[in-house]
């Protein structure tokens, strides 16, 4: 038993030996330095998505000068579809009668022109202001005719606003390459020559105005001054029309008058 412990107590000190500190002089373990790796990455750049922009298909809107025409095409066949101008020219033939205590004055003329402005305002509205000028001549004149004398006169004076604003307008929509237009318009003052060129055959109708108070004759002839026809001879005041077919030439009109006049020439 006392060696045991012996044995025992020396183990110890031996162990507690080799765990001390130690002096001074003991060497610290080196701490390793670290390695710096460099590591070369590839990277292949992912193209940029540009976002899909879905295609707009611009609204195609029908132009404002195009609309206009549309309108006023739309104006002026309703206006022939009803001949209205042509009641209106017709109108001015009329004779105001005697007045009566029944019936007043002529009552027909008054009526005829109820009935046409009747119509005038059923019509669509024209689309340009050169049109809408025609549509206020034909109405401003219509409201003119109560069917008496003075009525007459007034009408008469007026229908002239009613040529010309008409034939502005015609000439216009004739610039603007409307399809339902062809026609050439002349007007002046009392005796004259006037040229024009004719690039279709076949009929062409002539309208023609006078206001004054001699005679209103217009001669057609071709280039070579040989006499075509003779398309009015009238006294005074003058309004009609007369249909010539024509070839493709140089015409002319030999105008006699005392008065303003127009001539228009449309397709027949």
């Amino acid at each position: 038993m006392g060696s045991f412990f012996l044995v025992l107590c020396i183990a110890v000190i031996f162990v507690a030996g080799c765990t001390g500190t130690g002096g001074t002089d003991a060497t610290p373990a080196a701490t390793p330095t670290p390695q710096i790796v460099y590591v070369t990455v590839l990277v292949t750049p992912t193209p940029a998505v540009t976002p899909e922009v879905p295609a707009v298909t611009p609204d195609v809107t029908e132009s404002s000068q195009s609309r206009e025409v549309t309108l006023d095409e739309e104006f002026l066949d309703y206006v022939d579809s009803n001949q209205i101008f042509e009641a209106m020219t017709a109108l001015e033939t009329s004779s105001a009668g005697s007045y009566s205590i029944d019936t007043g004055y002529n009552a027909a003329p008054r009526k005829e022109a109820m009935r046409l402005t009747g119509l005038m305002t059923d019509a669509p509205l024209p689309g340009s202001k050169t049109m809408s000028t025609y549509r206020s001549a034909m109405m401003d004149a219509l409201a003119e005719m109560d069917g008496s004398t003075a009525g007459f006169t007034r009408y008469r004076d007026a229908m002239q606003a009613v040529i010309l604003a008409k034939n502005a307008a015609l000439s216009e929509m004739h610039s603007l390459g409307s399809s339902s237009v062809d026609a050439m318009y002349f007007k002046g003052h009392g005796d004259t020559v006037t040229s024009f060129n004719i690039t279709e055959t076949g009929m062409k109708i002539f309208t023609m105005h006078h206001t004054g108070d001699r005679n209103f004759a217009i001669t057609l002839k071709d280039e070579n001054g040989k006499y075509i026809a003779l398309l009015v001879n009238e006294l005074g005041d003058y309004s009609g029309k007369k249909t010539e077919r024509l070839t493709i030439c140089k015409y002319s009109f030999d105008i006699t008058a005392d008065g303003d006049w127009t001539i228009g020439i449309t397709q027949g």
